[in-house]
């Protein structure tokens, strides 16, 4: 298992998910698919200033303009992973 340490994304990569274990400083345990990964960063996309994210299911977290790069650039490493 490789591990992946991004700006906002910190986890480890296995052959079929990406299971995150910190967003930005807090810490989480979620099994992202694939598929997964590629819906949050179309989303991402399409986001010009600022949005709200989920950890844990019930702490949300304000990304910045900056942060959306950040996480953009992090999704992109992680995909890469994959292809």
């Amino acid at each position: 298992m490789d591990q992946f340490q991004g700006t906002i994304f910190q986890g480890d990569l296995d052959d079929r998910s990406f299971y995150l274990t910190q967003v930005k400083n807090i810490t989480t345990a979620s099994s992202l698919s694939i598929d997964q990964l590629v819906k949050m960063a179309a989303y991402l996309e399409k986001q010009e200033e600022t949005c709200t994210i989920t950890v844990n299911d019930q702490i949300p977290l304000l990304l910045t303009n900056q942060d959306i790069k950040d996480l953009q650039f992090d999704l992109m490493g992680i995909l890469k992973h994959y292809h």
